[in-house]
């Protein structure tokens, strides 16, 4: 899927709307799931280059803006932020111990840079909750098919998309409850 399939069903909605219009509010919507919902999470190769030097390097996806470190790992064994490492800005990582390797693997969240979309896997599977977000401020626009109760309605429909995308983030796909159940004292 791409971001002019995406135009496509949403012109019927509101007619007359410029394209370039509808494909900055699904660009908007884009950024808003990813900053909010950690809707791409990147984990293909190494994270951070050059971390046994002063100035480690966060490895940033092609198209992407780098927003936090999601997991880090050294030799396999899980880095801790506030103890190990710490991020000072979105870009920049400073380690409070020394990690065992230079290139340390893990997964980055990210949002798509200025102008530029998700990837195409992540397009189709954000494709409705991209709609709703991109109807939501369409729909609040002061121009003939302005409608606030369908704003409002498509609001909800994408923070609730972007809940379930960051719970698809922090979990994955299992079923029931991250809390544990501590047992009974018997």
């Amino acid at each position: 899927m791409t971001i002019t399939d995406l135009i496509e069903q949403l012109q019927p909605d509101v007619p007359g709307c410029p394209s370039a219009t509808l494909r900055d509010m699904l660009r908007w919507a884009q950024r808003m799931l990813c900053t909010e919902g950690a809707a791409w999470v990147h984990r293909e190769g190494p994270v951070v280059v050059g971390a046994k030097t002063d100035a480690p390097e966060i490895e940033t996806p092609p198209g992407a803006e780098v927003l936090r470190i999601f997991t880090l790992l050294d030799a396999g064994r899980d880095l801790s932020p506030g103890s190990d490492y710490w991020q000072p800005t979105a870009a920049t990582v400073e380690f409070l111990r020394e990690p065992s390797a230079d290139e340390l693997d893990g997964s980055l969240v990210c949002r798509p840079a200025v102008g530029r979309d998700m990837p195409a896997d992540l397009l189709s599977r954000w494709d409705q909750a991209l709609i709703h977000g991109a109807k939501s401020r369409l729909f609040a626009l002061p121009q003939p098919w302005r409608d606030m109760a369908l704003s409002d309605y498509h609001s909800q429909h994408f923070q609730s998309a972007q809940v379930e995308s960051k719970h698809l983030a922090s979990a994955g796909h299992q079923q029931g409850s991250l809390r544990m159940q501590v047992p009974r004292f018997v």
